[in-house]
């Protein structure tokens, strides 16, 4: 008798721990000839991560370097790599900065080892000619950046904020270098505008302006002037300054523009009076013509040399020199409309030993009182266009051309219109005067609706511009945007599972109404209102879908999808909003594979044996009997243990049983929702099978089949579960497939 409940006791607890075969996460030989799991290698299974948090303390340098950003940032815990975005900012007419829109971040590396970055905006700066005019200089840039680990597939939730503090800009040239053209007989005086947090300027001065001069004096941070003294014998001789911007760290800008000067030599001729552009003010749309007065001489031949600086850039360049003295007209063909001009005329005498003195140049700058200045019929430079008052209209707007405060009579405008950017375009509206402009000093019309328009302008004189830029209004959103729920999508045979073992998400989407936009662009975020990361390097075209194979996608995560149309042109911000998806039809997750379903499954039933208090003790005899504890969330587990013949069986039924809500958020519903029985029986030597089947709803509907788990020398050690997945609507991902009876049991950090 005694041998008899030895026996009993042994195999009870053996059934015990092989029906509750997951009480905890076990590490074991993946191979099943080796040992059967005992109580020894059983150990608990340490919380894992689904996601990383985003970098903090992201710092940018603002000014520091003169062809780079450096990003740096505070190390995330369990990264390996990092994803940097950047948005470019251009200033507006009035030099203010907006700050950018999320759809306004572009990747520049998605794949960043350290806790740095260099962001190259220029390269070659020495070898670039006029490189200290670049675009570049007056932009803003903005980082964000996110944390990843593309092994263990995490990713960070959200990026890193974007503060005044993740805003960077290029340390500039300094500007406007001007230098005495024959003020004087023995100095040339020049000077520049001051840079930012400069230190000292460093003056450099050539014979050319093909190549940086000489290095001769620097000058504190706290003045923008240096006078040159020139010997008596380099009088009338011209030289070509350059200033550069020195840092408190040593770092030097590019030098600026070149600023030609020379002072004047005894005998020296006087410059030209009375230069001016004639007709130049808007009434040409080609060219802009130059006319001075004659010089004379009785010491040579008088010749003159023509040059001219701009509204974007101050430097003086050439337009003609050797000029006879009989000509004093001269038509400037190489200039571009929405630029002002200045002109400036010098006269040289040659004398008969073929020696060569200059005047000063003419007064005819900027800053003089009568600026020898000039500009083309130009259309406005700055165009934007928005919404109309109706789906069917749209409103064009735009700013002052070039010029127009020095017309008499103020500019009218036509506005044109075509079906296709690059055909032949229509007048739509007339010899139009627009009225008072709105509050960012626009002004506007509201037009039918069509696919590009263009703007020319129309001066006093009924001459007109040439056109603008084209612009085109933003497309509507797409429609009816959907992404796959646990979903065998079409195609969906040919993708593979991430290293998660999460299948891709497919995106649909239908065209806007009556349009069908140039292209798409698609966004993804774990949160509805923020975060979204563009997932497309270039627009998808002739497209209404796209497939996630989404490599940091996590079982149990869910995912928002953005689609946001985009014109030829690159243009567009309208997009489904997942914030008004009441229906979470943009909202999407992954197919998991049979193996990792059973994995998340078996969470819920882990934790749903740890309930359990007979089983647990001490005492084998003291597990027999019945016990019935709740879900944390719904239903029941109902346990019972009790010797049958020689052997012993146990009962594990669950009846609507949840512990777990999707993402932890009691409105997504239940995790997984599991009905049915796992049970176990086992003959005297402790083998036997496990039984029965659950079924389960919720996030990953399915079913767990336990009729072919062996249970050998009282544990488990063979055989397969049967799995099958279906999708929210009930059809099969997939159908009883064979999921190894290690699966569940291993180690998962």
């Amino acid at each position: 008798m005694k041998r008899f409940l030895r026996t009993v006791t042994v195999l009870i607890s053996a059934v015990l721990f092989s029906g509750c075969y997951s009480w905890f996460e076990t590490k074991i030989p993946m191979d099943e000839d080796t040992k059967v799991i005992s109580l020894a290698d059983l150990m608990y299974e340490p919380s894992r991560i689904t996601a990383l948090n985003p970098p903090k303390q992201v710092l940018v340098s603002q000014g520091l370097y003169s062809g780079a950003i450096k990003i740096s940032w505070t190390e995330v815990e369990n990264a390996r790599t990092y994803r940097i975005e950047r948005a470019i900012v251009k200033p507006d007419s009035n030099g203010e900065y907006a700050e950018p829109d999320e759809g306004d971040f572009k990747v520049i590396n998605k794949y960043v080892y350290t806790t740095n970055y260099t962001d190259t905006i220029l390269s070659n700066l020495t070898e670039s000619k006029n490189i200290y005019a670049n675009e570049a200089y007056s932009y803003r840039y903005y980082y964000k950046i996110s944390a990843e680990n593309l092994i263990k597939n995490y990713e960070s939730s959200d990026y890193s904020p974007v503060t005044e503090d993740t805003c960077g800009w290029l340390f500039p040239a300094p500007q406007n270098t001007e230098a005495w053209k024959g003020k004087s007989l023995d100095k040339i005086k020049i000077t520049w505008d001051k840079v930012e947090n400069a230190t000292k300027y460093l003056i450099y001065r050539g014979e050319d302006n093909l190549r940086t001069g000489d290095f001769i004096a620097s000058v504190k941070g706290s003045s923008n002037e240096y006078t040159d003294t020139i010997a008596e014998k380099n009088q009338g001789q011209e030289y070509y300054y350059q200033v550069k911007a020195v840092l408190s760290n040593g770092t030097e800008s590019v030098p600026g523009a070149f600023a030609l000067g020379y002072s004047l030599k005894d005998g020296a001729p006087q410059a030209p009076s009375n230069v001016r552009v004639e007709n130049g003010y808007g009434t040409n749309t080609s060219s802009l013509t130059v006319k001075w007065d004659t010089v004379t001489s009785g010491k040579g031949t008088v010749t003159y040399s023509l040059f001219k600086t701009s509204s974007i850039d101050s430097a003086y360049s050439l337009v003609k020199s050797n000029i006879a003295q009989n000509i004093t007209s001269i038509t400037d063909n190489d200039v571009i409309a929405g630029i002002k001009y200045y002109y400036y005329v010098q006269s040289v005498i040659t004398d008969a030993n073929n020696e060569k003195t200059k005047s000063s140049f003419s007064e005819t700058g900027p800053e003089s009182a009568a600026p020898a200045m000039g500009f083309l019929l130009s259309p406005p430079g700055v165009i934007d266009i928005t919404d109309g008052s109706t789906s069917d209209s749209v409103t064009i707007r735009w700013q002052d051309p070039i010029g127009y405060e020095t017309q008499s009579i103020p500019y009218k405008f036509n506005i044109y219109a075509s079906s296709e950017q690059n055909a032949n375009y229509t007048v739509v509206s007339s010899n139009y005067f627009p009225g008072a402009k709105d509050a960012e000093g626009f002004y506007f019309i509201e037009l039918r609706k069509n696919s590009f328009f263009r703007i020319s302008t129309i001066n006093g004189e009924n001459k007109e511009s040439d056109l603008s830029i084209t612009v085109a209004p933003d497309p509507n959103a797409p429609i009816n945007v959907y992404a796959t729920k646990t979903k065998k999508f079409e195609g969906f045979e040919n993708y593979s599972p991430n290293k998660k073992n999460v299948y891709p998400v497919k995106i649909t989407w239908d065209n806007p109404v009556g349009e069908v936009p140039y292209g798409y662009n698609i966004y993804r975020s774990t949160k509805r209102d923020s975060s979204f990361r563009l997932l497309n390097d270039e627009p998808l075209t002739n497209v209404n879908y796209y497939i996630d194979q989404n490599e940091t996608a996590q079982p149990g995560t869910l995912y928002y999808y953005k689609v946001v149309s985009v014109n030829v042109l690159g243009s567009g911000k309208k997009g489904n909003d997942p914030m008004l998806d009441t229906q979470n039809n943009c909202r999407g997750y992954g197919a998991l594979t049979a193996d990792e379903w059973f994995r998340e499954y078996n969470k819920t039933v882990m934790n749903s044996q740890q309930k359990l208090t007979l089983m647990h003790k001490s005492n084998d005899m003291d597990k027999l009997g019945s016990e019935t504890v709740n879900g944390t969330l719904s239903g029941s587990l109902y346990y019972n243990a009790q010797v049958k013949g020689l052997g012993a069986a146990i009962t594990m039924k669950y009846t609507n049983y949840a512990d777990f809500y999707i993402n932890n958020d009691s409105t997504e519903g239940y995790y997984f929702f599991i009905n049915g029985n796992t049970d176990t029986e086992a003959n005297m030597s402790g083998n036997g099978t496990m039984h029965k089947s659950t079924t389960c709803t919720g996030m990953y509907p399915g079913s767990a089949d336990y009729e072919n788990l062996q249970i050998k020398s009282g544990a488990a050690g063979g055989g397969y579960y049967g799995v099958t997945t279906k999708d929210l609507d009930g059809n099969v991902i997939f159908s009883g497939a064979q999921v190894n009876w290690i699966v569940g049991e291993e180690n998962r950090k």
